[in-house]
Parts: C-alpha cells; sequence; structure tokens
C-alpha cells in the first residue's frame, strides 16, 4: 500500500506539481527583471506583485481549511507561491525606490539605462510618425483640389507644371481627377504638357503618359500634342519625340502602343520642320 501511494505520489509531481512550480520560478525570474527594465512604459510593478502575493495568501489559508476537502494542496506549491511573492515583493519595493532612474536595473547599469532611452526614443519616435501618417490620413478628401491643398500644392496651371516638372504623380494624378486642363495658357497653340514632359525628359516618364491614358487623353491622338488643330504639327507623341531626336522618348511611347507609322508621310509632306516648345 505504501509503495502504491509512493508512485501515485511520485507521478502527481511529475506530471503536475513539477510543472507547476517550475512555471511560476521561471516566470517570477523573467517577469521581475523584465518588468522593472520596461518600468517608465509599463508602471504596474507593485499591482503585478499584490495579485502574487494575494495568490500565495489564497493558496495557504486553503491548504490550512484544507478545502476542498477531497483535494491536498501540496505544501510545496504553497511554498512555491511564497518565494515568488517574496521575489516580486523585493523587486516591486527595489523598482519603485528609483522610478525616477526608470527602475532598479536602470539607476544600477548605465549600459541598461541606455538601452532604455534608445528603446524609449524608437517608441516615441514612432508614435510621432504614426501621429502625422493618422494627420495625412486625416486630411485627405474625395475633392481633389482640396487634398492638393492639403499637401501644399496649388491647384493652378503652374501647379500641374511644376508637379509634371518633379515627377510627382500623386500630385498629377489629383490635377487630372480634378479637371485641370492640360493645355498650355500661353502660347496660341494650346500645347500640352506632355510635350514638355518629352522636351525636358521629365523624371518618370513612362508613369506620367500612362496617367494621361488612364484619364482619356489617346497617345495616338494629335489633341494630346495640342489643343488646336494644325496640320503642321505632330499626329501624335511619338512624332513629336521623333521629330525633337528625342529617341528614348519615341521607343517608350512605341512600347506603349504608339502608331509609329505616322511620322514619315508627316515628315515628307510637312512644309517645313517644327518643333513645339516644351513649355513648363
Amino acid at each position: 500500500m505504501s509503495k502504491s501511494l509512493y508512485v501515485s505520489f511520485g507521478k502527481r509531481v511529475t506530471d503536475h506539481l513539477g510543472p507547476i512550480n517550475a512555471t511560476m520560478f521561471i516566470g517570477t525570474g523573467a517577469l521581475v527583471p523584465v518588468m522593472d527594465f520596461v518600468r517608465p512604459h509599463f508602471p504596474y510593478m507593485n499591482h503585478v506583485a499584490a495579485v502574487v502575493v494575494l495568490f500565495f495568501v489564497a493558496l495557504l489559508v486553503l491548504k490550512f481549511v484544507n478545502t476542498p476537502a477531497n483535494r491536498v494542496i501540496p505544501a510545496s506549491m504553497v511554498l512555491c507561491a511564497g518565494v515568488c511573492a517574496g521575489a516580486f515583493s523585493v523587486g516591486a519595493v527595489a523598482s519603485s525606490r528609483h522610478a525616477a532612474q526608470g527602475g532598479y536595473i536602470a539607476a544600477t547599469s548605465e549600459d541598461a539605462k541606455a538601452l532604455q532611452s534608445n528603446l524609449l526614443r524608437l517608441e516615441q519616435e514612432t508614435g510621432d510618425i504614426k501621429t502625422k501618417l493618422n494627420r495625412i490620413e486625416a486630411g485627405k478628401s474625395n475633392d481633389p483640389r482640396v487634398e492638393l491643398r492639403n499637401i501644399g500644392v496649388e491647384w493652378s496651371e503652374d501647379g500641374l507644371r511644376k508637379s509634371s516638372r518633379i515627377g510627382d504623380l500623386r500630385a498629377l494624378e489629383l490635377f487630372l481627377r480634378g479637371g485641370m486642363s492640360i493645355y498650355s495658357s500661353h502660347d496660341s497653340s494650346r500645347t500640352s504638357f506632355a510635350v514638355s514632359v518629352i522636351a525636358n525628359r521629365s523624371p518618370r516618364m513612362k508613369e506620367q503618359l500612362e496617367l494621361l491614358v488612364q484619364h482619356g487623353y489617346g497617345l495616338n491622338d494629335a489633341s494630346t500634342v495640342q489643343a488646336k488643330a494644325d496640320p503642321t504639327a505632330p499626329p501624335n507623341l511619338y512624332a513629336y519625340a521623333k521629330d525633337i531626336g528625342n529617341e528614348e522618348a519615341a521607343q517608350l511611347l512605341a512600347s506603349m502602343g504608339s502608331d509609329t507609322t505616322v511620322y514619315e508621310p508627316w515628315k515628307a509632306k510637312k512644309p517645313k520642320p517644327v518643333v513645339l516648345p516644351g513649355i513648363l
């Protein structure tokens, strides 16, 4: 009988009591220094220590009153809980005394203090970035003119052409979506800004031309070159690129589906070379 009880008790220790006690010890050993180190961000170590102490007191009471009656709380579990409660209490007191320095570990170790400061600064910078992103998100509007104003871009022809010159696709998309004319008011032919993109080899040329296509301006339409009908003007953007010797733009337009067959016939019949100015 005694052998059976010994085996039964040993099995209970190895299957249940041992892992529970080990978990409490390991958890205490890890949490006490971690909570002290993160005290500037989570200053509630005293509260956690109070909960652990209450847990120990509850176990102790249950042990002495033998509750529940059909269960026996092992003395080693109560002892383990007491050791953990003591460790948390000592850690909480030490951390509280050095709260102004960021906790006991930060107060006693310059390296720990530096690491803690770096982590806090990183947290603050991350928070600042999130705040800025939230402000940008809040500033968005269904009205392209309002959204342009929110990002500091003036709703004007000059604003459109400046955005094209620097390759600001977001601003260009807003201008086009808002109905801004692509044509210049500074010349009688009303040249489109697409001509300036090609003439000046503006950054993100392909993306700018794709935006024009997305908003209904065909690469093979003469109206995408200039608003005023003129038989001496290039019949499409490919012909214009070839006419000014911009082979890179011509190849790009050809790859995007621009009609390359119109250039030679137009070149042969035009009275004299015409190069449209790239107006910005």
